[in-house]
């Protein structure tokens, strides 16, 4: 299966990372300001309204998606992969293969091993765009002997195993700790299943396996070089050119967390046909990751194959932050981030892009840099509560493509930043009124 260069996500993605009563107990958006903003078009170009100014692209990165079925051919692990701009080395990010496509925002519950049993593979790659917002040129799902035929190029992987695994079906363990293991050994445990427990349990074991392949990569392996620009970057064919630019570089592995549905909500949730899909006698276990985390990463590894499916403006976050100045606060980058992408989220707007850019210039106030002057103070009406007592919005000198504002965070962001994430915020919230539709859920690291 491929997708052309130009192809964008096909399906809208409607999910919000946080509810509107999380923002603002948390004092960070009025209910009058909700709305506002839900309903705005504060920011986005209309057609005919581009102003005559130079402009870029956002990078062109090819991407791949994988999925790995054990013997009886469900789906046990899912990685993206997304190839740097300039053809070599990339990052592989690992979803659950259990995670919800919705992120848990919706009434019905539609895990991915679910989908891809019940509906098969097409329906699986449409489920990951709407879960990833990032569109894919080849999508391909490797049994174990395939996925070892993949890693044969980088030998035996050195993995360090932070659990011990027990695949019942095949009889098989794998004690915690350290070892070497062949591709196709490494696929065995990939794909090891237990329906006495809940899937989620053997993420960080897949994990284990993911982070050894790019760690195994170096400084890249094969004959692949790297092109003067991304418009001479070949889009890839099939899995095996991918992974060819894939391994030509340094490889980054990027786990997303992920957070268990309690048992009350996948039992109300979860459609008969979908639990079905688990397996006799299994635990129909369903996670979500962080919307906001996603589309932090995402938007990170491949900005050029975000999708923007929101009548709404499309942001591109920057911040510039360093370990120094955020180590003594207790935060990083990824919280930072994060925190901001959920308040945007919160706005119903698109996140196409996502910069971490530790020791570029940080202003004092948060900065809108708005491809249309005409909406400046729109902009600054509608965003100046979220993001700070005071922002700044100017016009761009220079338009990106696909993108209406790009938001540097300023300093007296920080001052914005919760003790709780949002979702937490959430969480107590509900937690607090007994109410039974909430993800109710702590994070398991994959």
């Amino acid at each position: 299966m491929t997708a052309s260069r130009s192809r964008r996500t096909r399906h809208t993605w409607l999910a919000l990372a946080v509810t509107a009563s999380a923002l603002v107990a948390a004092g960070i958006l009025s209910v009058a300001g909700v709305r506002t903003l839900a309903d705005s078009q504060a920011g986005r170009r209309a057609d005919g309204q581009r102003v005559q100014l130079p402009s870029q692209r956002l990078p062109f990165t090819p991407t791949g998606l994988v999925g790995v079925l054990d013997s009886d051919g469900r789906l046990t692990s899912v990685a993206v992969l997304a190839v740097e701009p300039d053809g070599t080395g990339g990052s592989i990010v690992q979803i659950a293969a259990t995670a919800d496509s919705n992120s848990g925002n919706t009434t019905t519950l539609a895990p991915l091993n679910s989908v891809l049993a019940v509906s098969g593979p097409e329906e699986l790659r449409s489920a990951v765009e709407t879960l990833t917002a990032v569109s894919f040129d080849v999508v391909e799902l490797v049994d174990a002997e395939r996925f070892g035929a993949l890693m044969a190029p980088l030998g035996d992987l050195p993995i360090e195993l932070p659990i011990t695994v027990y695949d019942t079906s095949e009889g098989v363990q794998w004690d915690a700790g350290a070892d070497v293991m062949p591709g196709f050994e490494a696929a065995r445990v990939l794909t090891a299943v237990a329906p006495e427990v809940p899937d989620y349990l053997f993420e960080p074991a897949r994990a284990a396996i993911w982070g050894a392949v790019a760690a195994r990569v170096g400084a890249g392996i094969g004959s692949a070089q790297p092109v003067v620009s991304d418009r001479d970057l070949p889009q890839p064919a099939t899995l095996d050119e991918l992974v060819a630019r894939l391994f030509a570089g340094p490889v980054q592995f990027r786990p997303l967390p992920v957070r268990p549905i309690d048992d009350e909500r996948v039992a109300e949730q979860l459609p008969p046909e979908f639990e079905g899909a688990f397996g006799e006698r299994s635990v129909p276990a369903v996670v979500v990751h962080d919307r906001a985390e996603m589309l932090m990463v995402m938007g990170a590894v491949a900005p050029g194959r975000m999708g923007a499916p929101l009548e709404a403006p499309s942001f591109r976050v920057v911040s510039g932050f360093t370990n120094d100045e955020l180590t003594p606060l207790g935060y990083t980058n990824a919280d930072v981030l994060n925190w901001a992408i959920d308040t945007l989220l919160f706005a119903q707007v698109n996140v196409v892009s996502v910069a971490e850019l530790p020791g570029a210039a940080v202003p004092d106030h948060s900065t809108f840099i708005v491809a249309d002057p005409r909406v400046i103070d729109g902009v600054r009406d509608e965003y100046e509560s979220a993001f700070g007592d005071e922002i700044d919005v100017r016009a761009a000198d220079v338009l990106i493509d696909g993108v209406d504002i790009e938001l540097v965070l300023g300093r007296d962001f920080l001052d914005r930043m919760p003790t709780e994430s949002p979702a937490d915020v959430e969480s107590s919230q509900e937690d607090d009124s007994d109410t039974d539709d909430t993800d109710d859920t702590a994070d398991t690291d994959g």
